[in-house]
């Protein structure tokens, strides 16, 4: 035979006052739709899926592009950070599609 067992608890209010973990609602980002980088990141992975292997050849070619725009601003090159920065904008849009 099982010995019985207690459970005390005791509740505290959290910082959001009365509401509970459930009624947090952070999935919620209150943009109404309009998040862009879950829409680059969801357009970047169906271009995997569509394309293969030339997406993840686009995909090289952003990650380079971003790694040069690093490069140039650490380098204090402003003009070398205005072409970088094309080069990533470039390089996103053939990436998503747009």
């Amino acid at each position: 035979m099982h010995k019985p067992s207690f459970m005390f608890a005791i509740g505290l209010p959290g910082p959001h006052g009365n509401e509970d973990e459930d009624s947090l609602n952070r999935e919620d980002d209150d943009n109404n739709g309009d998040d862009v980088a879950m829409e680059a990141v969801c357009s970047i992975v169906h271009s995997l899926h569509q394309e293969g292997p030339s997406a993840v050849r686009d995909i090289r070619q952003f990650i380079s592009s971003l790694d040069g725009l690093c490069e140039a601003y650490m380098g204090h090159d402003n003009a070398g950070i205005e072409d970088a920065a094309h080069d990533v904008y470039t390089a996103l849009r053939s990436l998503i599609g747009d």
